[in-house]
């Protein structure tokens, strides 16, 4: 057995013996989900409450939690600005694992921390471990160094924290290889280079998640431009088991921002969304 295929058994083995969350292998986790981003404080903490209980209500068991940080150079403007608004209420770590203790056994929550601003400067295992304890489902570094990528992985291997791994859509066979080594939660497939919520049209690659199906049995998340729920149900029928839906809904946040129902267009965004889900499976 390799390096990587006993790194991830035994993380395996650390997730199998937490009684919440399941592994994403597990059978129950097996179905088609949606997965919007939120932002930590965006505008404030008890907006994040809010839509995590809309979420709730509209049977959404799984979100990435994404920690606010500036200098998004990934991020589109929709997104920058939300974590302007983020930054601007205080929201840090210490906040998001509330969040994630309080929904735990409701909602799946996966943890986007920046390697930058809170990766490097809380600590690796410090920021594993504490995930882990609150009861993160997993967590998705940004902006990795490739030299911090074993000490990562270590961490997050000795905390029991499965990690999403990422893999950008026309990446070369050897690429989806050491992407699937690095992951012990799910696939997240970026499906087009540049900055989030730029593309007009997001970019279905159905062979290519079918190829990653050859390789794992980890979920294959699609993301990256899908706005609307007939971008869902084609992520779906591309063979994608998770939607990941970022910017539109940090875009629904701000357009209730002021208004007498500020979860108003966030709510109508979610409910069209979950609209995509099949039919025949649970949503939650």
């Amino acid at each position: 057995m390799s390096r990587a295929a006993q790194n991830r058994a035994a993380q395996n083995r650390a997730a199998q013996n937490r009684v919440w969350p399941l592994p994403f292998t597990a059978p129950a986790q097996r179905r088609h989900r949606l997965c919007p981003l939120v932002m930590v404080g965006d505008p404030d903490m008890g907006a994040t409450r809010a839509l995590l209980d809309l979420c709730l209500s509209l049977g959404i068991d799984l979100v990435e939690l994404c920690l606010p940080f500036p200098n998004a150079f990934t991020d589109g403007e929709t997104l920058r600005r939300a974590h302007g608004r983020g930054l601007a209420s205080g929201a840090g770590l210490p906040e998001a694992l509330r969040l994630i203790a309080d929904y735990a056994g409701r909602i799946d929550m996966i943890l986007l921390a920046d390697s930058s601003h809170h990766l490097r400067p809380l600590g690796l295992a410090e920021v594993c471990t504490a995930a882990a304890e609150a009861g993160a489902a997993g967590i998705l570094p940004h902006g990795l160094p490739p030299r911090l990528t074993e000490a990562f992985h270590h961490a997050a291997q000795a905390a029991g924290l499965p990690v999403v791994g990422t893999l950008y859509a026309g990446s070369a066979p050897d690429q989806r290889q050491a992407a699937v080594a690095r992951s012990t939660a799910f696939l997240y497939l970026v499906s087009a280079y540049g900055r989030s919520g730029g593309a007009a049209q997001p970019h279905l690659p159905g062979p290519e998640i079918a190829a990653l199906r050859q390789i794992t049995d980890l979920p294959v998340a699609l993301g990256f431009g899908l706005k609307t729920r007939a971008d869902v149900e084609a992520a779906f029928a591309a063979g994608a088991r998770i939607a990941i839906v970022g910017s539109a809904l940090s875009a629904a946040v701000e357009a209730g921002l002021g208004q007498p129902d500020p979860l108003a267009p966030a709510r109508a965004l979610l409910t069209d969304l979950t609209a995509a889900l099949p039919a025949e499976e649970p949503v939650a």
